[in-house]
């Protein structure tokens, strides 16, 4: 076994062996996020839950991984990427083990975001990985696989999900996850060299670790979503007070940046419009994106009647864009630039949440699965070639601290297309006298709560589809990478006919 596995770390195809031991982890990883969110209606109806609190299932597991995600990055440049992301997996099976034997929600929510804490870890590795395995001319081929397990993820994890319920109850969606959380973590410490992955990174050259900036960004992040969220229901000030704080320590993270030695993010980075740009609008992105995965599973079984393993396989749809589309547009766009996927990835988002916004209680389930692979088509086609244009421009031993915001983008922008969803969803309801509660969801409610319900969904695909048309502004304009000495290749080849995502 030991020769056997020496031959695999030595061959040339080395790349392949690695990415598939990661790609297993990014597989089960994504799929639990379809699972709960499926097993979240059913969820939400055990524990008399209403919109607002049971939104923590998925908002506080995606705020946690977003605070771990750069300063794990950043520690794994420092202290080795493969320990960071084993024990991310490990972390993220015992939140899952103790996540299927919570006795209420607060426990529940709890134990999920242990999970997120595990999740921070892993993902703020595994795009670092791909990348520093694969050369820079393959960089958008080494992202589109990572995208196609993203969608395989996507298209399992409802469909597994709703089974389980249907055949065993919502604790099932965690406790899956143990002996899978394991497994994922055996294989790429069998398979991963961590000398081979962090062979870009001249470790006496990265100082130490910025526990001040860890600091200020995590703590900014929790107060802008406590702020938006006000899960205690504080008066107004006390609410225009915490976002206060949150904008003021966003300054001082920024200042914080600028002046240290070793910063966790190098702010300069964002003086280049095309990383600046790319980030914008790959946030934009995500917000509408999170809207469709938060709130379609309510709308499926609450208001449609269909039944948790009949909406899992309807929301299965999601993924198949970025299955088909994401690795294609990916390849591609190491060979003709990264423009004309962004662009056109972005307008097909805008038209699947244009279509998904004139949904009603008896919408045809052919209009709403249009609408769904509109928008996954969309974010299949501008994602990868999205991170590549923000990732071509910096060092190579800068990957792990900026794959890590790469994909800190990702789950806060997320979090904020849950918060925003849901605010617009609670006040449509309010104002049409009826509360958001979600008792009952999971078998169907009364035809007004879901005339109300569905009257606010509208709203929020509407308001999605709108922002969304800024990412498609933000990926027309122009920009141009500077050329780095440490990047391997010639730059200017590269990024001829390039523009941020």
């Amino acid at each position: 076994m030991g020769q056997l596995l020496g031959k695999v770390k030595r061959s040339s195809n080395y790349k392949w062996w690695a990415v598939a031991s990661v790609a297993t982890g990014t597989l089960v990883t994504v799929a639990d996020i379809g699972e709960i969110n499926v097993a979240m209606p059913t969820i939400a109806d055990r524990f008399n839950s209403d919109l607002s609190t049971v939104q923590w299932l998925a908002t506080g597991y995606l705020l946690a991984t977003s605070v771990l995600l750069m300063p794990m990055g950043r520690l794994s440049d420092m202290i080795g990427r493969k320990r960071v992301y084993l024990w991310g997996l490990l972390i993220f099976a015992l939140g899952a083990g103790l996540a299927g034997t919570a006795p209420n929600l607060p426990m529940l929510i709890l134990f999920r975001i242990l999970q997120g804490m595990g999740i921070g870890m892993v993902h703020g590795n595994s795009m670092a990985i791909m990348t520093s395995i694969f050369p820079p001319e393959e960089r958008g081929k080494a992202l589109g696989i990572h995208m196609t397990m993203v969608g395989i993820g996507l298209i399992i994890g409802p469909a597994i999900g709703g089974v389980l319920v249907d055949a065993f109850g919502w604790r099932s969606v965690f406790y899956i996850n143990v002996p899978l959380g394991v497994l994922c973590a055996l294989i790429p410490f069998v398979v991963l060299d961590e000398d081979r992955i962090m062979q870009a990174v001249p470790r006496a050259t990265l100082g130490g670790f910025d526990w001040m900036g860890a600091f200020l960004s995590s703590t900014a992040l929790v107060t802008l979503v406590m702020g938006l969220t006000n899960p205690l229901d504080w008066a107004l000030g006390f609410t225009i007070a915490i976002l206060t704080i949150c904008a003021g320590l966003l300054v001082v993270f920024v200042l914080w940046e600028m002046k240290t030695a070793t910063p966790m993010l190098d702010i300069t980075l964002f003086k280049a419009r095309i990383f600046s740009l790319g980030v914008s609008a790959r946030a934009i992105s995500f917000v509408g994106a999170a809207s469709i995965l938060f709130l379609m599973p309510f709308y499926l079984q609450g208001v449609a009647g269909y039944s948790p393993g009949q909406a899992g396989l309807i929301l299965t749809s999601i993924a198949f864009g970025m299955v088909i589309v994401g690795p294609l547009a990916g390849g591609l766009s190491d060979r003709f630039g990264w423009r004309p996927f962004t662009v056109v990835g972005a307008s097909l988002s805008v038209l699947g949440l244009l279509t998904l916004s004139q949904i009603s209680v008896d919408t045809a389930l052919p209009i709403i699965i249009l609408g769904i692979l509109l928008q996954s088509s969309g974010m299949g086609m501008f994602s990868a070639p999205n991170a590549s244009s923000i990732l071509s421009g910096i060092p190579r031993r800068s990957y792990g601290a900026v794959s890590g915001f790469v994909q800190l983008i990702r789950t806060a922008s997320t979090v904020m297309g849950i918060v925003i969803a849901t605010v617009v969803i609670t006040a449509t309801m309010s104002s049409l006298g009826f509360e958001a509660s979600l008792e009952g969801f999971a078998e169907g409610v009364d035809p007004e709560i879901a005339s109300a319900f569905t009257s606010g969904l509208r709203k929020v695909y509407l308001s999605m589809a709108g922002l969304q048309m800024v990412a498609v502004v933000l990926s027309l304009v122009k920009g141009r990478v500077a050329p780095d000495p440490e990047l391997e290749g010639d730059a200017a080849s590269r990024v001829s006919g390039s523009t941020p995502g």
